[in-house]
């Protein structure tokens, strides 16, 4: 294990994210905010600063391999969620660390899943503006992910072992370079990233009648851009007219494809996005799953055009796994219901900001079932499987079902250690996937317009850790409480 590399790495992390931590003060200068705001920045801040530039003391040997990559990735998120949490507990908005934690390892992670109830979030609206923008800014933090913009800036060694970082914490199976030098990989990665959320910041901002103000219009893109889904109101974008529904729907979907598709589209290369076969099933699902909601729910609402736009936002919204709202689904037909709980399993494109299984893991694990059934017919007949017309290796199918099945045993596992709380079924089960598929929003007491407040402080603990596996793609979380990880050997 190199723990030099280690130390210098989550030490540039540890500093950069300090600067970013600053940023809450412009808001909090902007709207007049109390000295108690400016301190819940000020103080993690320096803390991380002087932290970062400590560890950064010394020479390290910058070389770097797969198992440092994931306990870089691993720390740095659990580190990250802690420091970030302490805005949220040294204001005063939240009673106590758990709450502080849960709510912030939430963005961070793009869940979403909040336990700011309706009193709380009026009395932010009022005096703890910078509170909402830093609750907001980590989901867009944490959709592209810190340490791909450190990558943008620390020194890549000859062996081109960053890549390990990358891997690490970019979600889906398929992570590589776009150009040769991984620091143009990331660049061109986080400046796709900004100008698809300054798009959509405008196009907010610039909505008829004006219902967004400049910063409900970096709010909401900032959840979308991250697919994360922490509004600031009660209602989420339920509260805004069918323009604005349509727009976040819309940017739901485009922050679900993967980002290496915009840049073929960048350089002239927009053909091949729809050749690619995760993009093309991403796009069947959505259709598909539109039109089942839209026929379960056409009788309920008795409008075309009513029933198009929540069915059309809500599956845009889940599997993005944003969590936004623009109604109750909690209470819609069951066929709506069940419909919107697959979509939170598949989740949208690798490469993308969404969480979930990821649509080319789910089309992967179709053609080995598919592949297996046929060699049993015709035992004689050798079935190779392929994605975007290439051979599939034995590694990579291996890695597929290996993930799939860990992935649901911990659905399993963190619904029934939340089970002691008391809840139904329905929320527990929910609650459990909305949570690994970093989505926010259940059924039952965790609906849309829910909440996660009254699951108990062990709960809540368990929960983000749940967030933190299921946005690093459950590796690096387990690596890290792996014995085997520290040994010498």
């Amino acid at each position: 294990m190199n723990f030099g590399v280690i130390r210098k790495v989550i030490g540039k992390m540890m500093y950069l994210f300090g600067f970013l931590m600053l940023l809450p003060l412009v808001v909090c200068l902007c709207y007049q905010e109390t000295l108690k705001n400016y301190l819940s920045f000020l103080i993690p801040a320096f803390a991380l600063i002087i932290s970062g530039l400590l560890l950064n003391i010394g020479k390290s040997n910058p070389k770097m391999q797969a198992r440092e990559g994931f306990v870089i990735v691993g720390l740095s998120w659990l580190i990250l969620s802690l420091f970030g949490s302490f805005p949220l507990l040294i204001s005063g908005y939240y009673p106590n660390f758990f709450d502080a934690f849960f709510e912030i390892t939430s963005g961070f992670t793009t869940t979403g899943a909040s336990i700011t109830v309706e009193s709380v979030l009026n009395e932010l609206l009022i005096s703890g503006h910078s509170i909402l923008f830093w609750r907001s800014f980590s989901h867009w933090i944490g959709g592209m992910g810190i340490l791909v913009f450190i990558l943008a800036i620390i020194p890549e060694s000859n062996e081109g072992s960053a890549v390990h970082i990358l891997r690490a914490e970019s979600p889906g199976p398929t992570v590589g370079r776009l150009v040769s030098k991984m620091k143009a990989s990331s660049r061109i990665l986080y400046l796709i990233y900004i100008v698809l959320t300054l798009v959509e910041v405008i196009m907010l901002w610039a909505g008829p009648h004006h219902e967004m103000d400049l910063f409900s219009s970096l709010v909401y893109a900032f959840g979308t851009a991250g697919t994360g889904g922490f509004a600031i109101t009660t209602i989420s974008v339920e509260a805004y007219s069918a323009y604005y529904q349509y727009v976040i729907g819309a940017f739901m979907l485009i922050f679900g494809i993967n980002f290496t598709m915009y840049y073929l589209l960048l350089i002239g290369k927009g053909k091949e996005i729809f050749k690619n076969e995760e993009v093309r099933w991403y796009l069947i699902i959505v259709g598909a799953a539109i039109v089942i909601v839209f026929l379960s729910m056409y009788s309920t609402f008795n409008n075309i055009e009513e029933t198009f736009r929540l069915s059309f936002f809500q599956v845009s919204s889940i599997i993005s796994t944003t969590g936004f709202s623009t109604a109750n689904f909690a209470e819609w037909k069951p066929l709506a219901q069940i419909t919107l709980v697959i979509l939170m399993l598949v989740g949208s494109c690798a490469g993308s900001t969404a969480g979930g299984i990821k649509v080319s893991r789910i089309v992967l694990l179709f053609k080995s079932c598919f592949s297996k059934i046929k060699s049993m017919v015709n035992p004689r007949k050798v079935e190779t499987i392929k994605m975007n017309k290439q051979p599939v290796n034995d590694s990579t199918l291996n890695s597929v079902h290996s993930f799939f099945v860990i992935y649901i045993f911990l659905v399993l596992l963190f619904a029934v250690i939340i089970s002691i709380d008391g809840f139904d079924f329905t929320t527990n089960l929910t609650a459990s996937i909305a949570c690994i598929s970093n989505i926010g929003p259940g059924l039952g007491a965790v609906g849309p317009y829910g909440s996660y407040v009254d699951f108990s402080n062990i709960s809540k603990l368990f929960l983000s850790i749940e967030m933190i596996a299921g946005r690093l793609e459950l590796l690096p979380i387990l690596i890290i409480f792996s014995p085997a990880t520290w040994m010498k050997h």
